[in-house]
């Protein structure tokens, strides 16, 4: 009863497609509000940015494959689509090890009836929009490498940098942390008000 069957797939594979161009919308309006008032932020506000947009995509899928495996094999995709997509090369890992998290979360520990778990899960999921950004802070030097390698010259990478600091991460976690909530929030809505009701706390 709870492993996943065809029709889990195909809607894992739609609301994967949804997710993806979520991300895009968002990176595309974080690009142009950064690049007019904040240059350099980009990356920092890009994972709360997506965790807002993407919110109900999220909940909609959890809504429509209630079982261990749906977050997990989403995870997995977003993730490869970081590694074959050109960016640092241990990106993906963040979105893997996070959407295991987050499906464990939701569907075993809130057993896919907790709405606090599912907010707390897709806040996790979120997280894994950080795997491009995170080597900026904690692997300079390998990312100033594949830089390099790239043909990026100096100015580009001190561009790169310019905004990365202690107080930027933190900004990141939190902006990351409140975009999701808000996120989860509308999407939850959205599937209470027009799709099949969210199970009540269990």
């Amino acid at each position: 009863m709870n492993t996943l069957k065809a029709k889990d797939l195909i809607n894992i594979g739609i609301y994967s497609a949804l997710y993806f161009i979520c991300m895009a919308l968002a990176a595309f309006l974080t690009g142009f509000v950064t690049g007019m008032i904040l240059p350099g932020f980009s990356s920092i506000l890009l994972p709360g940015i997506v965790g807002l947009i993407a919110g109900p995509v999220y909940m909609l899928m959890s809504n429509k494959v209630p079982r261990f495996g749906g977050i997990t094999i989403m995870g997995i995709l977003m993730g490869l689509f970081f590694l074959v997509s050109g960016h640092f090369a241990f990106s993906f890992i963040p979105y893997v090890f996070c959407g295991v998290l987050a499906d464990f979360l939701q569907n075993v520990v809130g057993k896919g009836k907790s709405e606090p778990m599912r907010y707390l899960s897709y806040t996790i999921f979120a997280f894994g929009n950080t795997g491009p950004a995170l080597p900026l802070w904690f692997m300079k030097n390998a990312y100033v490498a594949s830089l390099v390698r790239k043909g990026k010259n100096q100015a580009y990478i001190d561009k790169v940098f310019a905004q990365i600091s202690t107080p930027t991460l933190i900004i990141c976690v939190v902006v990351t942390i409140a975009g999701a909530l808000l996120g989860a929030w509308i999407g939850s809505m959205i599937v209470k008000r027009h799709f099949a009701r969210i199970p009540a706390k269990a």
